[in-house]
């Protein structure tokens, strides 16, 4: 007989969850462990003490300790085509470091007078001799440089202006290509300002960009750096105990910031802080070095993580006494760096009891390369869900996830009875061997790091699953195919139900975050025998991640919920209409971005509604770019352009100078 699945992934008994499990109290720890570089030397030393520096920082106790340390040979000669030119040696005062996830490479930066720059770059558990650089820039500043996890493009921080307070302005850099964007200027909020050229730059590894220069601290929203521009949101001041310390590098650990401090007036007091703005102020604590004194004069992020998440995917009844129960499990990288000697535990027998009687797991979609499934897995005697050993490898982004379905068999188990399960997941740091581990949470959309601070064990983060076959029992009210897709700026969900009972309600819900649900519809369902089909859109959906499902309330007060779909406009371009340049001379560009083919018209009015000109276009899917020539003659004053798309109209006021 084949097994007709019933979907349900929120379960409605956390009441029960303090029930007893065999294994007692599974708490992750350790998922995630942060590594900072620093490139510096001992507080109050001079450069025959230059190195760099790997540490390990305990985020429990606000411990940094060194583990590793290296003094670079580099120098050389490099001939970019105009004679061959003598490269620096290392020093940590004339140069900077970062780490990029792309390439799993520690950068370092040499800059010398006339701004030249020497790109040098090596896999950071190794010591370079005679190293040549692979990059250099004539009149060329580049420093202050951190890298995107996901691309690997470099992003600096520039400063113009002869005195204080400084304007900045970002820059994208690619060493792969030898490019350098537009710098971009940063428009600081709440009226902050820069007075002193200290600090550093630092993406987490989530993307997020932030600086923190003259001890205050700012988030980067570099998502429209194409388009010309970029904000600097102001998050706080970070004030120290000594008025006179000041950041010189940052690094990332834990959902926190490490950074390193000198102090203005005395080379020989150095220190170490942690900056936690998880309250959305800066909160300054202090930090213990362990066993050195060493000053970090610019840092890099190097973290060794993982996170796991699980929930029932389906529940259905096999033959007599018998139940099918489909768990997906995933398993992410949540560092920057790739970890080997992945595994992924799921101990089902231990949790069923006498009920349990077989489990098979297999990949949901295609697992990325380096893992591979343990085809003895068992879920009793064998529960090990990887091949595993040496060559199982989880790589950072952007390949950095799997999931993967167990499908279990009971024969008789108690249908009002809660067991609660978790999956074990580990690995090893592929560059200095650190240990990971995390237990799962449970979650519809998979998630394991729910406040996304990339620290996949914070509280309520490993929550074990439940299962009462009870509340799985939802024959009558079968949910079939729920599904939604996004066109034409909404989104549209679509289902099937069949054998509907009197007096069943439902209701459309959504949710930002996959937790927190609001009702957005309801839903009038048909009493029926056969199969019916519905339909609802979503015309307000979030411009981020919109989750869906479908709670249903029967008549007699219980409540069940549809399994979870997500769609993502993320990735998704609003249509805009931008014009350059603004103030103008004699000619405009115009784009617009369109989901799909269309007529494009425009009209250049003066504030007196006079059309001064007027076209039309044929538009595209994508990005679109228009030119409106001839107009030197228009008299100095401000403009009005109007464009029309379909039923949209698209406005811009631009000004005409002499």
């Amino acid at each position: 007989m084949k097994p007709k699945f019933y979907t349900q992934t929120w379960l409605t008994v956390f009441c029960l969850i303090l029930l007893n499990f065999v294994f007692g109290t599974v708490h992750a720890q350790n998922a995630v462990k942060s590594t900072p570089i620093g490139i510096g030397r001992n507080c109050g030393g001079n450069n025959s003490t230059d190195s760099i520096r790997v540490a390990t920082y305990d985020d429990v106790n606000r411990k940094i300790s060194v583990g590793y340390k290296c003094k670079p040979s580099v120098g050389g000669t490099y001939n970019p085509g105009t004679g061959n030119i003598t490269a620096p040696g290392f020093s940590s005062n004339s140069g900077s470091i970062a780490f990029n996830p792309k390439d799993q490479k520690v950068y370092y930066i040499a800059t010398t007078s006339g701004n030249n720059s020497f790109v040098y770059n090596w896999t950071p558990n190794t010591c370079p001799s005679g190293l040549l650089p692979s990059n250099y820039y004539a009149s060329q500043f580049v420093v202050g440089l951190d890298f995107e996890p996901s691309t690997g493009d470099g992003y600096q921080l520039e400063f113009t202006g002869s005195a204080a307070p400084y304007a900045c302005q970002l820059r994208k850099v690619n060493f792969a290509t030898n490019s350098f964007g537009s710098s971009v200027p940063i428009t600081l909020t709440s009226g902050a300002k820069i007075y002193k050229q200290n600090g550093d730059i630092i993406f987490t590894p989530a993307g997020l960009l932030y600086v923190a220069f003259d001890n205050k601290l700012f988030r980067i929203d570099y998502s429209n750096y194409a388009s010309g521009t970029v904000i600097g949101n102001y998050v706080d001041s970070l004030r120290f105990t000594n008025p006179s310390d000041y950041v010189t590098g940052i690094s990332y650990a834990h959902g926190n910031f490490i950074t390193s401090l000198q102090n203005s007036s005395s080379s020989s007091t150095c220190s170490f802080k942690e900056i936690d703005i998880t309250s959305g102020t800066a909160v300054v604590n202090n930090v213990t070095p362990v066993n050195n004194n060493f000053t970090a004069l610019d840092m890099a992020t190097l973290i060794n993580g993982i996170g796991v998440a699980e929930k029932i995917s389906a529940v259905a009844p096999w033959t007599l006494g018998r139940w099918i129960v489909n768990y997906d499990i995933k398993i992410k990288n949540f560092g920057n760096s790739p970890l080997n000697n992945v595994q992924l535990v799921q101990d089902l027998a231990t949790v069923f009891g006498a009920s349990f009687t077989s489990a098979t797991v297999s990949a949901v979609g295609t697992l990325p390369s380096g893992l591979s499934i343990n085809s003895s897995f068992n879920g009793s005697t064998n529960t090990n869900i990887f091949a595993g050993g040496s060559g199982s490898i989880l790589k950072a982004s952007p390949t950095d996830s799997a999931t993967v379905r167990i499908q279990m068999i009971l024969t008789n188990p108690n249908i009002n009875t809660t067991y609660l399960t978790t999956g074990l997941g580990s690995g090893t740091d592929a560059l200095f061997g650190t240990n990971v581990i995390d237990s799962s949470n449970n979650d519809p959309a998979l998630r394991a790091d729910l406040n996304l601070d990339g620290v996949p064990d914070d509280s309520n983060e490993d929550i074990r699953t439940p299962l009462r076959i009870s509340d799985w029992i939802f024959l009558a009210n079968n949910v079939m195919d729920f599904n939604a897709y996004y066109k034409e700026k909404a989104v549209h969900l679509n289902w099937s139900m069949q054998n509907t009972e009197d007096g069943v309600t439902a209701h459309l819900q959504r949710s930002t975050n996959g937790r927190d649900f609001i009702t957005i519809g309801d839903i009038p369902l048909k009493s029926s025998k056969q199969v019916e089909s519905y339909l609802s859109v979503d015309k307000s959906p979030s411009n981020a991640d919109n989750y869906y499902r479908l709670e249903f309330q029967t008549a007699t007060g219980h409540t069940f919920y549809s399994n979870v779909v997500v769609v993502s406009l993320k990735n998704i371009k609003p249509t805009e209409l931008v014009v350059t340049p603004n103030p103008f001379r004699d000619q405009i560009y115009f784009s617009l971005n369109l989901e799909k083919k269309d007529k494009v018209s425009y009209k250049l009015l003066d504030l007196h509604s006079r059309v001064i000109t007027s076209g039309d276009r044929i538009g595209q899917p994508g990005d679109n770019k228009y030119t409106i020539d001839g107009l030197s003659g228009l008299p100095p004053g401000t403009y009005l352009l109007q464009t029309q798309v379909g039923e949209e109209h698209y406005h811009k006021m631009i000004i005409k100078t002499p």
